[in-house]
């Protein structure tokens, strides 16, 4: 059982690599505006996803907690290649929506997981402490995909949008190929099972999960600090995904080429894979307060110069990479650290599900902005909304340390 779980390890980082080659994430805006949607749309289809994200998100979460994380994986992928189907053959707004709609389902059968299956199978081992190092190299390994992903996506697109889209298909379908390559670790079900023989003559499947996602809840409210974290983490991730996917409109204004647009995403994820892979000893010098400060101090001035600085505006728009890759690394260890694994995928299910909500608020809000008043201004006003929120964050953390410490 030690090999096959020292296996899900280095199968991780395959299954990673190919899932974040994801060549149209740097073209999807392009695209959309391409077959005539408007920034508007784009952002309430955007909205949409996370829509669905806010609904599926802990019930994928519990789902993979009961039924399996290989099994949750897996159904992902397969959901992932249908939303690409649709993503091709659609040219109205709605059928987008079904694309967006199974695309974010498909992450939300993956995220929990995946993280999940990784952390499990270190702590099956012995290893867990090893998390931190191994996450930042799997976060280093999706950033170098993500990179060449969108370069390629870039090249195509100049070619053709639908041969970018055709061959993200296909890499959809070898990540599907390599997820049935990983064995499930051992979980201590126990308290699960039990409640599964209480509630199987009343609609089991319906209420273990309910049980799961409360006894979850009641996990996030007895460790405070962990669910700041999460808000806190999400918040930045939610901001990076904004910039860089409205970045690319932005940059075609400024008259960049698609290939030339591909090529700044491109960069942007070779930063961010070389943070991440990075972070642990970055969170060895600054800690876990440095690490919060900085993130938050980098992201606004990459929005104020955003908004006011044309001339240095790929350089404000790399800064970004720099604290997702930061983010993604260090908070994630932080939390896991913090949660029992029985309810490990519910809850990073919910760290998800905050992203959700950030996005909903943040993408559209931001894809209004732009289209009445440019994207100058709402760089500008992202930024003065994103400083009370992250203080408010900050000093709630300070308080549950400390609590914690004192505990």
């Amino acid at each position: 059982m030690s090999t096959k779980l020292k296996r899900n390890i280095s199968i991780s980082y395959m299954y990673n690599f190919f899932l974040q080659l994801n060549i149209t994430s740097a073209i999807w805006v392009l695209y959309l505006a391409f077959k005539g949607m408007s920034l508007v749309e784009i952002g309430m289809l955007e909205s949409i996803y996370h829509i669905t994200g806010l609904l599926l998100e802990l019930p994928t979460g519990a789902f993979a907690d009961l039924y399996g994380r290989k099994f949750s994986v897996v159904l992902g992928r397969v959901v992932s290649v249908i939303s690409c189907i649709f993503m091709i053959t659609s040219s109205s707004f709605w059928g987008f929506a079904i694309s967006f709609i199974l695309s974010c389902a498909a992450m939300n059968l993956n995220s929990g997981a995946a993280e999940a299956l990784v952390y499990d199978s270190l702590k099956e081992l012995g290893e867990e402490e090893k998390y931190k190092k191994i996450w930042g190299e799997l976060a280093f390994v999706m950033s170098i995909a993500q990179g060449i992903a969108v370069l390629l996506g870039g090249i195509l697109a100049d070619i053709q949008f639908l041969y970018a889209y055709i061959f993200g298909m296909v890499i959809q379908i070898v990540a599907l190929m390599i997820s049935f390559n990983f064995s499930e670790p051992h979980i201590d079900n126990q308290k699960l099972k039990k409640d599964e023989a209480q509630k199987e003559k009343h609609n089991k499947k319906e209420k273990i999960i309910m049980n799961q996602l409360i006894t979850s809840v009641n996990v996030l409210k007895d460790r405070k600090i962990v669910l700041y974290i999460i808000m806190f983490s999400e918040l930045v991730g939610s901001l990076q995904t904004t910039v860089f996917f409205y970045s690319q409109q932005y940059f075609s204004d400024l008259s960049y080429s698609k290939t030339a647009i591909a090529i700044i995403c491109a960069i942007g994820s070779l930063i961010e894979a070389v943070s991440s892979k990075y972070a642990y000893q970055f969170e060895k010098w600054l800690k876990i307060k440095g690490t919060l400060i900085s993130t938050s101090a980098i992201n606004i001035l990459a929005l104020v110069g955003l908004a006011f600085v044309k001339e240095l505006s790929i350089m404000f728009f790399l800064l970004t990479s720099v604290t997702g890759g930061l983010a993604f690394t260090i908070f994630s260890d932080y939390i896991n650290s913090r949660i029992p694994s029985e309810y490990r995928a519910t809850i990073l299910s919910f760290n998800s599900l905050c992203f959700s909500l950030f996005m909903i608020c943040v993408f559209p809000l931001f894809g209004l902005l732009a289209e009445y008043t440019g994207f100058s201004i709402s760089f500008g006003v992202i930024a003065i909304l994103y400083i009370p929120v992250m203080i408010f964050l900050m000093l709630k953390l300070r308080k549950h340390k400390n609590k914690e410490l004192k505990e």
